[in-house]
């Protein structure tokens, strides 16, 4: 990577990195508009994350084995495993309660192609630190070299498409997840400018679809639906 003198950025931007192109051309480092609604970096807060699940996952992988709970890391071929975790307290609609609980590694419905390596973790010793990181590298041939596999992460601060209505999307007609899209989208293009606003919009539906195709198909065709409708909608704009 060039190294570059790295400038301070005003707000509204984002520093972008120095990089080196194809052809050996060096690109120093520079301040460009900000594309989305929440401060910072998606790519370092989703580095973050990872860091934070795989932190928790190791902390509840060995006390499940202190424990002695059951630890699966064979799963059925339409079945991956999932990390262990601690789960939190919470009440449902119902009013019932539930503690918080250790939850060990299990099987689960195949989410995406990603597979959760843990064999090293399990025969560790318990004496290894929390932060030690565990392998989530898909494995595809022995001599090539391993990638690491594509994440989609929702911001934890992510909260907008919800606060503005679009909410339980199945039980909502199309005209009611239109306008609260729009009221979404109103609200925020005199603050952040509409590239900002819209680019915000379609991710935030697409990382949704992503996340849910496998596992709810039918909600995860609505998110598809709804954002390829504001991908139309502001390609309009741009050609106005």
């Amino acid at each position: 990577m060039p190294i570059s003198r790295k400038p301070s950025c005003p707000s509204g931007y984002i520093l972008r990195d120095s990089y080196k192109t194809i052809s050996g051309k060096c690109t120093p480092s520079r301040c460009i508009r900000k594309t989305g609604l929440l401060p910072g970096k998606s790519s370092e807060k989703t580095e973050k994350s990872i860091e934070k699940a795989k932190m928790r996952s190791n902390v509840a992988l060995r006390m499940s084995k202190k424990r002695g709970l059951s630890i699966n890391t064979k799963c059925n071929n339409n079945q991956t495993l999932r990390h262990g975790y601690r789960r939190m307290s919470y009440n449902r609609r119902t009013g019932k309660h539930y503690r918080h609980a250790l939850v060990a590694p299990g099987c689960i419905k195949k989410r995406g192609k990603s597979k959760i390596n843990i064999d090293d973790s399990i025969n560790s010793n318990d004496d290894t630190p929390v932060d030690t990181p565990v392998d989530t590298r898909v494995n595809t041939r022995d001599t090539e070299e391993k990638k690491p596999s594509a994440r989609i992460i929702l911001d934890e601060d992510d909260h907008f498409l919800s606060e503005y209505g679009y909410h339980e999307v199945q039980s909502k007609s199309k005209d009611e997840r239109y306008s609260a899209l729009h009221n979404l989208i109103n609200h925020f293009i005199p603050i952040k400018g509409e590239m900002a606003t819209y680019n915000y919009v379609i991710k935030a539906l697409n990382a949704r679809y992503i996340l849910s195709r496998n596992t709810n198909p039918k909600v995860a065709k609505i998110f598809k639906s709804d954002q390829r409708f504001i991908s139309s909608e502001y390609k309009k704009i741009k050609h106005m």
